[in-house]
């Protein structure tokens, strides 16, 4: 009776320890959004600067057919030129990133076109999505948030801009990453929202490895737990989500 008694206590302490889900964006974290955003706008810049028409019923424009597109970069370039700027940098446009976040007034003038042509530029646009580079450590990191989620299988979760984004962030998946199931894809506006549909056991504890305070911010409020990702130095970032995760994994083992 008393090994029964035992054998239960062990079964009871192995079924309620803590598990864990991992979670990871995509933009900024697996992507390398930024300098994707910096590529296009400089080439387009600079396809103006050598002449490139602004007018969408040009055929040899640089967006022949969209006037939204058009009138943004036309805008961009004016408010450029008054800056005195001829170009953006990465570092530039993460900086923007943090000011809009924060919302800070230095969110303004050109940089506020710089956000708005990008946009403009992305929307209805499947193929930059899936075109966009991805990070050296892109494949190690989603090999650690496997090994260190509960069942072993990581969770993309990723926000759209509209359904041509949301097409193109899966064909970038399946184009850049090994180990994701398709049904872990998950790209919503809501990250805190989607959390809570999960339902998750009380024993499993979710994990977002996001660069954005907005989405840190849901997820947060959703009973979730972060992992912070700077833009700044992304090899630092990694460095640091791969410690935590190691931490996880480590202790699963002992747990097994």
């Amino acid at each position: 009776m008393k090994l029964i008694l035992e054998n239960w206590r062990q079964f009871l302490n192995e079924e309620i320890q803590d598990k864990y889900q991992i979670f990871l964006d995509m933009d900024g974290v697996l992507v390398d959004m930024t300098q994707g955003v910096v590529d296009t706008i400089n080439t387009n810049l600079h396809k103006v600067h050598n002449g490139a028409s602004t007018d969408h019923n040009d055929p040899g424009s640089v967006h022949p057919g969209s006037k939204s597109k058009s009138q943004a970069l036309r805008r961009l370039v004016k408010e450029m030129e008054k800056e005195r700027r001829t170009e953006i940098t990465a570092k530039e446009f993460d900086h923007m990133t943090d000011l809009k976040d924060a919302g800070d007034e230095g969110f303004s003038g050109a940089n506020k076109w710089i956000e708005r042509y990008f946009l403009k530029a992305a929307s209805n646009n499947q193929n930059w999505w899936a075109n966009l580079p991805a990070y050296p450590h892109t494949q190690a990191l989603v090999d650690l948030a496997n090994e260190a989620s509960h069942d072993g299988k990581t969770m993309i979760l990723s926000a759209p801009i509209d359904a041509a984004s949301v097409a193109g962030k899966q064909m970038w998946i399946d184009s850049n990453l090994a180990g994701i199931a398709p049904e872990k894809v998950n790209i919503v506006h809501d990250k805190g929202a989607f959390l809570k549909s999960l339902n998750l056991p009380d024993n499993i504890i979710p994990i977002l490895i996001d660069d954005r305070a907005k989405y840190q911010r849901q997820f947060g409020d959703a009973g979730g737990n972060v992992i912070p990702w700077g833009i700044h130095n992304s090899d630092s970032s990694f460095e640091r989500a791969a410690e935590k995760l190691n931490s996880i994994i480590s202790k699963r083992g002992k747990d097994d």
